[in-house]
């Protein structure tokens, strides 16, 4: 038993953020239906900017990252009969799930003020871009602009001085959906005991921002972003090279405990226990440039792989910076069963990540389960609408007019 089984789930939304939200529940055991349009999710397409395969017109692998172990129910909301049923599947929902703006909401009956009328007990859950309120409520909102840009991600991650960085699509999104999908269980939790729906809500913007709240929370005592990474908060927090190219992240926190270990594996005991400039954190703080000269060269000496036995034996915090290529292949990730993959035809593998909650007496869906992708494009049309009491009279003439589309 799952620890949501039971929990019935209607998603209205497309892309990432909102979606990802519902699979993370779907993985818990609930039961999630994706509401698309009859043009289906603009996800379905826009994988191939990222080289997915796409097996026909109707969608590429993409759209499966965020819709594993979902229904689908393609469904025309303009026309009235489209929307009579889908009020039906919100009378026997507990959460209904969307990214739509708000003032479409408003447009199309569907705000929490007009759902929460007629459907009391229901969750009305949103990711929106910019948050409820402000001059920038009604913005259009993307984890590139509201997230990265003005959430301050892609000026806290550049190298002070350059340009600022690659959004790496879909980052903010995802970290919104995990935090949108710990406020539905909350509201679960309340709606067990009361009977009473909620209006649970997570702006990219905010979400990016409270990632940054330890960096946020001393600007007026100096705390800056961007930094180089010659001069971070630390010169034993920060990156260096090896001498066959790659890079080394260090973690030495714990400055005064750690340094003189770590002088000794970089063969510098000299230059730093010696140097009272780089003794003691304190004084370290004020140098940190001038640490970052001695260090660089000695990382240069040797290689990645000999780095790596040498930081190991003597217990220092660091950490290869990984490619992506890498994560794939790291026995770390599969040992503890966080990614999977699905050979294709051309003998190439797409690789997934599952939801990142682990439980122990009820573990979470496999993604392989069950179809073992996301639904195609109305692929439940009928099962849904038979659940809610439509007979196959009506649902082929929905079919016909096209209210309803059906991909098998």
């Amino acid at each position: 038993m799952g620890q949501l089984d039971g929990v019935k789930i209607v998603e209205l939304a497309t892309f990432i953020a909102a979606p990802s939200c519902a699979r993370i529940l779907a993985s818990y055991g609930a039961d999630v239906i994706k509401v698309e349009a009859p043009r289906g999710d603009d996800l379905r397409v826009a994988g191939r900017g990222y080289f997915y395969p796409a097996p026909d017109e109707n969608g590429d692998t993409a759209v499966d990252v965020q819709n594993f172990n979902k229904r689908d129910l393609a469904i025309n909301l303009k026309d009235p009969k489209g929307m009579e049923a889908f009020l039906k599947l919100l009378a026997k929902a507990d959460v209904f799930i969307t990214n739509n703006r708000v003032k479409s909401l408003v447009k199309m009956g569907l705000d929490y003020d007009t759902l929460h009328k007629k459907f009391p007990r229901l969750i009305h859950a949103s990711i929106l871009g910019y948050g409820e309120a402000g001059p920038l409520k009604d913005k259009p909102g993307f984890d590139y602009t509201a997230y990265f840009a003005r959430g301050g991600i892609a000026n806290s991650l550049m190298e002070k001085g350059t340009s600022p960085c690659n959004a790496a699509s879909g980052f903010g999104d995802n970290y919104a959906g995990i935090t949108l999908s710990s406020g539905i269980c909350a509201a679960l939790y309340r709606q067990a005991k009361t009977g009473l729906g909620e209006r649970v809500t997570v702006g990219l913007y905010d979400t990016a921002i409270y990632g940054l709240n330890w960096l946020i929370g001393a600007t007026e005592y100096g705390s800056k972003m961007p930094m180089s990474r010659r001069h971070t908060n630390s010169a034993v927090c920060t990156t260096y090279k090896t001498k066959d190219g790659r890079w080394i992240q260090l973690a030495v926190i714990q400055y005064d405990k750690s340094i003189a270990k770590l002088a000794k594996s970089l063969e510098v005991e000299d230059q730093i226990m010696k140097d009272d400039r780089f003794n003691t954190y304190p004084e370290m703080l004020k140098h940190i440039e001038e640490l970052v000269d001695v260090l660089e060269p000695a990382f240069a000496k040797k290689t990645l792989a000999e780095w790596v036995d040498i930081l190991t034996a003597a217990d220092i915090p660091f950490e290869i910076v990984q490619t992506m290529e890498e994560i794939t292949k790291d026995p770390q990730a599969w040992e503890n069963d966080y990614i999977f993959k699905k050979p294709q035809k051309d003998g190439k593998n797409i690789y997934y990540i599952r939801t990142p909650v682990v439980f122990t007496e009820a573990p979470a869906v496999k993604e392989e389960s069950g179809r073992g992708r996301g639904p195609k494009l109305g692929e439940d049309s009928t099962e849904i609408l038979k659940s809610i009491g439509y007979d196959d009279a009506t649902i082929n003439e929905f079919k016909k007019n096209g209210v309803v589309i059906e991909d098998k």
